[in-house]
């Protein structure tokens, strides 16, 4: 998190990132076969949009609920 930069702003910031990632799996949908190594990279853009969106959601969830963030990070830690 930079300096100066909310939450607001990193969220943008994920959802951009998500959506570079979104563009370039649809690159690859559209070739008629994949290399193996075209193939690899596809894997790990899916497990890195997955990641992605799972923040995505996180900070919505916060955002629109901050208590409920706060006592989630509480029940974790079993306080």
């Amino acid at each position: 998190m930079e300096e100066g930069e909310t939450k607001e702003d990193i969220y943008k910031r994920v959802k951009s990132q998500h959506a570079t990632l979104d563009r370039r799996l649809l690159m690859l949908l559209r070739k008629p076969y994949l290399t193996v190594k075209e193939e690899l990279e596809m894997k790990v853009l899916k497990k890195k949009k997955l990641y992605l969106k799972d923040v995505m959601e996180r900070m919505k969830e916060e955002m629109n609920h901050p208590a409920a963030s706060e006592r989630g990070i509480k029940d974790k830690t079993g306080t």
